[in-house]
């Protein structure tokens, strides 16, 4: 199921959502689409397909929906913040590569041998 504005408006403040869109929904809808293609692109780039249905997925449109609303009325600050968490929900699915370039399978715990040239802390 996608995301709607009933969902974006349950994420902020009623208050922050009529100052924001002046009670225009368009406002908030372009908002979403933004942030949905900006989304979109990511998981591309990290070879996932997109789906709002995926809570990962979901929780990171939302939040950079949240930072292009902030960023419409020039709430710079608070904007950056949902930008940046946005961000930090989406890490985690970028795909590792082993030292060589190829594609590492994640798992849970998982970790990478070091370079055989590292000769420690100095």
């Amino acid at each position: 199921m996608d995301i709607d504005i009933e969902e974006i408006q349950q994420a902020i403040s009623e208050n922050d959502y009529m100052a924001i869109t002046g009670g225009d929904d368009s406002v908030a809808q372009e908002c979403l689409d933004n942030a949905r293609i900006y989304v979109q692109a990511v998981a591309d780039s990290y070879d996932i397909d997109y789906d709002e249905d995926d809570a990962v997925l979901r929780l990171a449109v939302k939040k950079r929906t949240l930072s292009e609303l902030y960023s419409y009325s020039a709430e710079w600050t608070t904007a950056e913040k949902f930008q940046t968490e946005a961000a930090r929900i989406l890490a985690p699915l970028a795909p590792i590569t082993s030292s060589d370039g190829t594609a590492v399978q994640k798992a849970a715990g998982y970790t990478v041998t070091g370079r055989e040239d590292w000769k420690g802390y100095s």
